[in-house]
């Protein structure tokens, strides 16, 4: 799962669209732009409501200069990088030093951020980006492309890959990269750590089989996913290594401070709140 944000816009209260086909149906709250068909008129004629619909969406995909009328979109992260970030919200200071954060960012798709509260949020944003704190991150790169395949904080571990029918997990944390073997035993879920490694050869078997090899040791592990990157003709050795590096914390965390920057200007531009999607 990922999660995005938009502001809607007000062009259309501000007279800079074209005449919406439908217009008797119209409304606008927090949502935005929405047709609000009464159900009679469904119940009497589901097809020319479909049409209605769609004649709608023609029109307000082109209403404006904004796309789908939208004043404001941005990608913010994976559900890793959400909790990374909630995770170090917390660490900082929690809801005492940054309780519009702590109460707004998404814990799933959906809900909003209150255009009242647009300009606390980017007080405590532009708070979190004066912290001159570092932190150590552990790093999984693939050697040829120096790809980063996954990050995380040196004090804990991230599990960013999920194997079909959960069996197996891939993930990373101080000691290197690793994979967990899950089973089921005396009616509980256990993890096995079947494979560890700070540098390791993947090698492609076939379709969904590949061997990942530790360098020190040979020590190796067949699963069904690979990590390689996503190329056209892939090789059919990769190899990774982990290292570990000291980055100052509001660096690290530039991919959501600075899209939500942008968003919380946008909810006190328009007086319309930050969308979570």
């Amino acid at each position: 799962m990922s999660y995005s944000a938009f502001v809607v816009c007000n062009c259309y209260q501000k007279g800079k669209t074209a005449e919406p086909p439908h217009k008797e149906y119209i409304k606008f709250d927090e949502d935005g732009l929405y047709l609000d068909i009464p159900n009679g008129l469904w119940d009497k004629n589901q097809k020319k409501v479909l049409q209605m619909d769609s004649d709608f969406d023609n029109w307000k995909n082109n209403a404006c200069e904004h796309e789908e009328m939208e004043l404001c979109y941005e990608y913010l992260s994976n559900t890793l990088g959400m909790g990374e970030f909630r995770e170090v919200i917390e660490r900082l200071g929690g809801k005492e030093k940054f309780p519009i954060l702590s109460k707004f960012l998404p814990n799933a798709n959906g809900g909003t951020l209150p255009a009242e509260f647009a300009p606390e949020a980017l007080k405590e944003i532009e708070e979190f980006e004066k912290q001159k704190l570092n932190e150590n991150r552990i790093l999984l790169f693939e050697i040829s492309t120096n790809e980063l395949k996954a990050t995380v904080n040196a004090e804990t571990y991230l599990i960013f890959v999920f194997t079909a029918y959960n069996k197996n997990n891939y993930g990373i944390d101080k000691d290197g990269f690793f994979i967990l073997e899950n089973a089921k035993e005396n009616d509980q879920e256990v993890s096995y750590v079947v494979f560890r490694s700070m540098n390791f050869i993947q090698k492609y078997i076939s379709k969904d089989k590949f061997q990942f090899t530790d360098k020190k040791t040979n020590n190796s592990f067949i699963c069904n996913v690979g990590l390689h990157p996503h190329e056209s003709n892939p090789k059919k050795e990769y190899e990774f290594f982990i290292k570990e590096n000291t980055v100052r914390i509001t660096d690290e965390y530039k991919y959501m401070t600075e899209p939500l920057k942008k968003l919380t200007k946008a909810s006190m531009e328009s007086g319309n709140p930050i969308h979570w999607c």
